[in-house]
């Protein structure tokens, strides 16, 4: 799994949250409670309430197969958003009751009773029935629902009534006995808040209904923001009548209970299910949810989002060519100081900024403070007597904790959440260890930066290396200087090494014309010097050069287009054997079975033996193919979209169709084709 769609847990599903306790409590409360009875299931968006709905629907679906003792449940599911768009409250209100009806009365697994029922149903219930079709008829159907909802007439009584005696005779029938009509009312907080009201204000009158328990969703403060035209702004002083307002219409109340969420469980659930972490070494719950409550919150729409970030890091690290195989992440305190990291970069963007500049938060001061924000605290009278009271407290007892409540305290939203911040960091000083907590911290934060949006950027700074924006240097000895700050590890590159690619770029300049991106931008073949020396033909890339630093040695290489004029196939070039940019093959077709990444498709790379290098005549060669390939050949070269479709219909296509068989041709030919030999 890659993402974490965000949806509802599905009925049935595993309780990832552990609050089981919770959703057996209020099944067994609705299976037993006299009737009517309207629930609220109350609790802030994204908290799970429909997930505690489904669970609860879920149950009551087994109770109907497993324990006849206790009657018989009819369940119908009511979407309020989905009745309110394009509807004023007023049309709303009778979709839902339309919807009640038709499933209250299609119920009846005798059809020709079901029918009968429909076609004797009282004359108000008719016009109940009748909206369904007029509703989209614009001004028609909202007369229709305005008649209906008349405040100078007995319809709502007499609608309340007839509804009551479809129940009544629903749950008396033989053909399909009905203990009770369980109806969930979902989504309502998706509404704008005034129009939900209004929608609850009309239901409310419905809800009084014998045998019938209403489950309402919703957060209590789209309430408080619907009735503000009411009652103003909520106060001390006004708070009870938004309160009566909200107890009018739920008789049980029930609030998410967020603060028992297992929230390290959840999250360690989450990231197995998308591989963020592959060390021997379990991560530990505890620190897990202790990082989370201290910055995003328990809330699991939020969590959710917070993953899906993760999996994008993860998918980065596996595929930036630097990395092999995404092993970074089996280290647990590298694993631990990331996940960290982007909580921080989530609820605290300024902080994740601060520890770019400055990783090694335990040598923070107020020197350092002071050049941050000027010593603009200090313009608050108060400042100092609130920083001696905060002395005194564990959370900031040492030296950079108080310069953390200085740089805080000029962000009013930081200055809320600086103990918070002082715990967080705290707790990471405590689970790694301190000789690396710097270097892990500089690393999560590079591997961590392609999802930042806070990050400020000077055209002088050179962007983080997991931030996977190009930082381009100008000219070749420039290049060579990144490439010594790039890999402090190694070395060095030696002269040799050196005199090679100045060899190299030189000749394609003197043969090809090319420029220098920095001199001549809008030159039709010009070079650009960023982690690699790449050539761009016409703006698009066609060959590149470069060394890595590995196995404790410098590796030269080279990638280049793959030709049509050699079938799209690598070349063996005067005995330089080119291979596939990406290795990807077929392990099992009855199985559908295949390993490795079909990514770069169209590129063929080169490790250069330092005792048998490319010859000026091969690099003219290999640039003039390229060349080619994108102002000749491009209608015939492979790509990745093709590459792709392909194995869209390996995974997906009939074994015994057309497309199946080429797609594995395909796949088979392109990756473990033949090579061409081309000798000069």
């Amino acid at each position: 799994m890659v993402g974490i769609v965000d949806e509802a847990l599905d009925k049935g599903g595993e309780d990832r949250l552990q609050i089981e306790q919770y959703t057996t409590a209020l099944v067994k409360f609705i299976r037993l409670t006299d009737t009517p009875m309207t629930i609220g299931i109350q609790g802030e968006w994204g908290s799970g309430k429909t997930s505690l709905l489904n669970q609860i629907w879920y149950n009551l679906e087994v109770a109907n197969d497993e324990d006849a003792s206790v009657g018989n449940y009819k369940q119908i599911w009511i979407n309020s958003w989905e009745s309110s768009l394009l509807s004023k409250p007023e049309e709303a209100l009778i979709k839902i009751i339309n919807q009640i009806i038709n499933e209250l009365i299609t119920s009846d697994t005798d059809k020709s009773r079901a029918e009968s029922l429909k076609n004797g149903v009282k004359t108000v219930l008719s016009g109940a029935l009748r909206i369904g079709s007029s509703i989209a008829m614009g001004a028609a159907g909202q007369q229709v629902a305005e008649e209906l909802i008349s405040s100078n007439s007995n319809t709502i009584r007499e609608l309340r009534e007839s509804l009551s005696d479809l129940v009544t005779d629903i749950r008396s029938r033989d053909s399909n006995p009905y203990e009770k009509i369980i109806i969930y009312v979902d989504d309502l907080d998706r509404i704008e808040p005034a129009e939900a009201v209004k929608i609850l204000e009309l239901l409310k009158n419905i809800f009084n209904i014998r045998h019938c328990v209403f489950i309402l969703a919703i957060d209590y403060q789209v309430v408080v923001k619907g009735l503000k035209d009411k009652f103003g702004d909520q106060t001390p002083e006004n708070e009870w009548e938004f309160r009566a307002f909200f107890d009018k219409i739920i008789q049980l109340p029930f609030t998410m209970p967020m603060s028992d969420y297992n929230i390290g469980h959840y999250v360690i659930q989450l990231l197995k299910d998308i591989s963020f972490y592959s060390g021997e070494e379990e991560l530990e719950d505890d620190i897990i949810r202790n990082i989370v409550e201290l910055t995003i919150g328990g809330n699991p729409r939020s969590i959710k989002r917070l993953i899906n970030s993760l999996a994008l890091i993860k998918i980065f690290l596996d595929n930036a060519e630097d990395q092999e195989g995404g092993e970074s992440l089996s280290d647990k305190h590298l694993a631990t100081t990331l996940f960290a990291m982007v909580c921080i970069q989530i609820a605290y963007p300024d902080v994740y900024d601060l520890l770019r500049n400055e990783p090694n938060y335990q040598a923070w001061n107020d020197e350092l403070a002071n050049k941050i924000t000027q010593k603009k605290e200090e313009d608050d009278k108060t400042f100092t007597e609130n920083l001696e009271k905060v002395k005194t407290l564990e959370e900031f007892d040492d030296k950079w904790e108080q310069a953390l409540f200085r740089i805080c305290y000029v962000k009013p939203r930081l200055r809320k959440s600086v103990t918070k911040i002082s715990r967080l960091l705290t707790v990471i000083k405590e689970v790694v260890p301190e000789k690396n907590l710097t270097s892990l911290i500089k690393k999560a934060i590079n591997d961590t930066a392609v999802t930042s949006i806070a990050i400020e950027e000077s055209p002088n700074v050179r962007p983080p290396k997991g931030s996977y924006k190009p930082h381009f240097v100008d000219g070749l000895e420039g290049w060579f200087d990144r490439w010594h700050d790039d890999h402090e590890r190694s070395e060095g590159m030696s002269d040799e090494h050196k005199e090679y690619f100045r060899h190299i770029i030189n000749n394609i300049k003197t043969e090809f014309g090319a420029k220098d991106f920095s001199e001549e931008p809008n030159a039709k073949l010009h070079i650009k010097y960023a982690g690699a020396i790449t050539i761009y033909c016409s703006k698009r890339k066609i060959a590149g050069f470069g060394a890595d630093f590995k196995r404790n040695k410098v590796i030269l290489w080279h990638n280049l287009l793959k030709s049509p004029a050699h079938n799209n196939f690598p070349i063996i070039l005067n005995g330089k054997e080119f291979h596939h940019q990406r290795l990807f093959e077929i392990t099992d077709v009855e199985e559908r079975l295949s390993q490795g990444s079909i990514g770069y498709i169209e590129w063929q790379g080169l490790d250069i033996d330092p005792e048998n290098p490319l010859t000026i005549e091969e690099i003219k060669f290999l640039i003039k193919s390229a060349i080619d390939v994108r102002e000749k050949l491009l209608d015939q070269a492979i790509i990745y979209k093709d590459a792709a479709e392909q194995l869209s219909n390996f995974q997906n296509k009939r074994k015994d169709s057309k497309a199946f068989r080429d797609a594995v041709t395909y796949l088979q030919e392109k990756y473990i084709g033949k090579k061409i030999e081309i000798n000069l």
